[in-house]
Order: structure tokens, then C-alpha cells, then sequence
């Protein structure tokens, strides 16, 4: 479960530059929930960015559609066929819980497994956010098992791992996207004290504002999850 390759399966990592539109035009046209939408939904959308959630049925073809600049995270191995709009056909292979970062694309897949294929897009906008003000990096923090795993000048991707009773130290995070790997049941303490439970299923995606808490696993199995912190304009420094 780590950051996709070119030699571990790049499907997801392709870019491709069409000669004969501009890339503005072709995403107008072809944007994947308009193009693809029996295989692309929106999940939510905001002023910093869009989350879109896919599956591929096994055996099925998506119609032509594009991306732009995303991160895709999958929930499911991936085994599958990408058309570009050359011609050229590529097989492509990634595991379950793999981030990618990949630039605009137009494509045709194909899953050509016997399983589902099943993951999210993190599509940047615009993003304008940052740490709260004196906050700790949990990916610092002494004991943490949380990483880095990609980072630009749009975003930075967090992957965290908690053990059955592990308990991270109060830190911080700028408005974000938290995607679950795994189920979860933590305790969550915010600078004020208060402590609430929290539970995420598999799969599950949501906007988180910018934050400070420390996070208690209070469940009897390790958890995992990916955070896509948005990063630009120091604004939410102050909230």
C-alpha cells in the first residue's frame, strides 16, 4: 500500500496532451461524471476542491472521458487496460490502499480483472490553507507511523496508521480530505479538553476544516487512512 509507481502500475500516473484541443476544452466536454457518469460520481464539491468516486465492474469499458490533476487512491487491487487518446493501449496494475498522483488525462479503461475496481479522485481547485498557528506536524511526532507520501504546491498526502490503543500527541492540519482505508473507532481530544468519540467506515471520504486534536485508537484492530491536506494561502492560519 504505497505510493504507485511507474513500474508498479502507472495506469493511474499517465498524462495526455491532445494536439487538436486545448485541455480546457476537452475536460468541458468529457469531464469524467458528465462523460463516464454510469462510472463516475461526484462526491463532494467545494471552493478547494472535488472528490470524485469511481468503479469499473469487472469486464466493463468506461466511455472516453478526461481528469484533470488529481490524486487517485484506490480501494481495490486494479488490474486494467488504458486506452489514450493515440491509440495506445497500456496494461496497468495497482494495489489496494495505492495513491497516486497523476497529471490531466483523457482515457478509456478497461477492467480486465474479475473483481471491481474501486478508489477515489482528489481533484485540487484552488486550495488556500494551512496549519492553525503553533501547531505540532504529526508526521514529527516522536512514534508516529504517519508519512508523507506525495506532496506539491497544491497538496501534501498524509498516510496514518494507528495500533489498538495507540494514542497520537495533540498536532494540527490545515483544511483537508481524510479518506478511511479501514474501519476506525478512536477518541478524539481537542485543545479544549474535549473528548469525543469518533467512528469511519472503509471507504469513507470527508472535508475535514482545519483542526487541532490528538487521536486515540480505541478499537481492538489497526486503522489506516490517507489525509490530502490542502495547502496555498496561509488563511486558515487564523481560524
Amino acid at each position: 500500500m504505497r505510493l504507485l509507481t511507474w513500474t508498479t502500475g502507472s495506469i493511474f500516473a499517465l498524462a495526455v496532451v491532445c494536439l487538436m484541443a486545448s485541455p480546457v476544452v476537452a475536460q468541458q466536454n468529457l469531464d469524467s461524471v458528465t462523460a463516464d457518469a454510469a462510472h463516475h460520481k461526484v462526491e463532494f464539491e467545494n471552493d478547494q476542491v472535488r472528490v470524485v468516486r469511481y468503479r469499473i465492474a469487472a469486464g466493463e469499458k468506461t466511455a472516453k472521458h478526461s481528469h484533470p490533476d488529481n490524486l487517485n487512491v484506490l480501494f481495490t487491487d486494479a488490474n486494467a487496460k488504458m486506452t489514450t487518446e493515440d491509440g495506445k493501449t497500456t496494461d496497468v496494475h495497482g494495489k489496494a490502499g495505492a495513491v497516486a498522483w497523476r497529471t490531466a488525462t483523457t482515457h478509456v479503461v478497461e477492467n480486465v480483472g474479475d473483481k471491481p475496481i474501486e478508489g477515489v479522485l482528489v481533484e485540487p481547485k484552488k486550495p488556500h490553507s494551512a496549519m492553525p498557528a503553533g501547531s505540532a506536524d504529526e508526521t514529527t511526532l516522536p512514534g508516529t507511523a504517519a508519512k508523507v507520501e506525495f506532496e506539491n504546491d497544491q497538496i501534501r498526502v498524509v498516510r496514518y496508521r494507528f495500533e489498538p490503543g495507540q494514542k497520537q500527541a495533540m498536532h494540527g492540519h490545515p483544511d483537508n480530505v481524510q479518506i478511511a482505508l479501514t474501519d476506525a473507532k478512536a477518541s478524539v481530544t481537542t485543545p479544549d479538553g474535549k473528548t469525543t468519540p469518533s467512528e469511519i467506515k472503509a471507504g469513507q471520504v470527508r472535508w475535514r476544516p482545519a483542526l487541532q486534536h490528538s487521536v486515540q485508537n480505541t478499537g481492538d484492530k489497526p486503522f489506516e487512512g490517507i489525509v490530502v491536506e490542502m495547502k496555498g494561502a496561509a488563511s486558515a492560519a487564523s481560524k
